[in-house]
């Protein structure tokens, strides 16, 4: 009796750089520098069949930019709570 199929994983959606920064609405530029950058700890990508372009895991992405935002904290402005110079 012949084996069944091997159960092979479902293919997990990928996006290019472009994509991925419409999808965040961030400049592609951005999100290349941060792909690019060891230090941010992107996975490796993927290609497609006869392509060279990089593409990478949403799931991933969408964690990991999750995680990025909450970590970015806005400054606080100190120019306003200046007393003006006194004149004597």
């Amino acid at each position: 009796m012949p084996e069944p199929p091997e159960r092979q994983e479902p293919e997990r959606e990928t996006m290019t750089i472009p994509k991925l920064a419409e999808r965040v609405g961030r400049s592609r530029t951005l999100i290349h520098r941060l792909a690019s950058n060891p230090d941010e700890g992107w996975p490796a990508p993927r290609y497609r069949p006869g392509s060279t372009r990089p593409e990478y895991d949403v799931a991933w992405f969408d964690e990991y930019w999750a995680k990025r935002q909450a970590g970015i904290r806005q400054g606080k402005r100190t120019d306003l709570e200046q007393e003006p110079p006194t004149t004597e």
